[in-house]
């Protein structure tokens, strides 16, 4: 969480309650005052188990694991592994279990309920997390974490990596139907008369990715979603691919392995048109992945 951001969040609290400077000093302090330190892929850096069986198992503010902010708790849910070193993988449920805090806006906090996976487990394991308040963070009971001369490098194949197109108008570009999530990553644009298509249909496109299965051992038995934009230009190239799906952990490296597949498949792209004139447009495929395989593959 940035400091601006920080700022932002407490000018909205001033214009709801009577807050001194030195109060929103205190405030804005207390979020970069528990020294806790991170390992360079964003993963939080533990040092030991607790020894309390209910640490992180329980849904009450006394048994809880206390991460000091909101944003940390993904960083700490990265940082944990299985018992025998397992990757680990998460997602959060819902908020629960209300409890009195002076660190939170108005006095009260919640949990974050978090469903914990890895590999060996017959059902998911549940933990209770606390963005507000803040203990020397440990791993709950059964689970290690991972040390420093473990940390795993995100796979390389980012955004910054793929193929480039350069724009035949640059001051007017569309975007297939109303994904949202493309939305967010290039605001409000026109929709085009013919979407862009691949050459020997939806077809031809599956059977290259069928042919292309991520290949790490960690993506056997998980199933998820990605979904990956880009432009298709008004000649039918296609480049400046980006993700738009948001994941963490091992997700976001298996979709950064989908990005790279995407980047390499076949220039065979026909371009969207308006008015009868071939233009450049976003297009989204969107993938299913279960166990590697990416055969699960539409675009509209």
């Amino acid at each position: 969480m940035t400091l601006c951001y920080l700022v932002m969040q407490t000018k909205q609290i001033i214009m709801r309650i009577k807050i001194t400077p030195i109060l929103i000093f205190l405030i804005l302090i207390g979020k970069y005052a528990n020294g806790q330190e991170f390992y360079e892929d964003g993963s939080m850096k533990l040092f030991e188990v607790s020894a309390d069986e209910k640490y992180g198992f329980k849904p009450n503010h006394k048994s809880s694991i206390k991460v000091g902010d909101v944003e940390n708790e993904q960083a700490y849910l990265k940082s944990l592994r299985g018992p025998n070193g397992e990757q680990v993988q998460f997602k959060r449920m819902s908020s629960c279990c209300q409890f009195k805090s002076e660190t939170a806006a108005f006095g009260s906090g919640f949990l974050d309920k978090y469903e914990v996976f890895y590999q060996g487990l017959n059902h998911p394991i549940i933990l209770y997390l606390n963005g507000y308040d803040y203990e020397t963070p440990k791993a709950p009971v059964g689970f290690t974490f991972v040390t420093a001369n473990k940390i795993e490098k995100l796979a390389n194949h980012s955004e910054d990596s793929t193929d480039e197109v350069g724009y035949c108008n640059v001051d007017k570009q569309y975007a297939v139907g109303k994904e949202f999530l493309l939305k967010e990553k290039i605001g409000e644009t026109e929709e085009p008369d013919t979407n862009p298509s691949f050459e020997g249909g939806i077809g031809k496109l599956r059977a290259y990715f069928a042919e292309n299965p991520l290949k790490d051992k960690r993506v056997q038995n998980s199933i998820f979603r990605v979904a990956i934009a880009f432009v298709v230009d008004c000649n039918g190239k296609a480049g400046n691919f980006m993700i738009i799906t948001k994941g963490k952990g091992l997700t976001e490296t298996f979709a950064n392995q989908v990005l790279e597949r995407v980047n390499k498949m076949p220039q065979k792209w026909i371009p969207a048109t308006k008015e009868g004139n071939k233009v450049d447009c976003h297009q989204v495929l969107s993938f299913t992945v279960v166990s590697g395989q990416l055969d699960k593959v539409s675009y509209r």
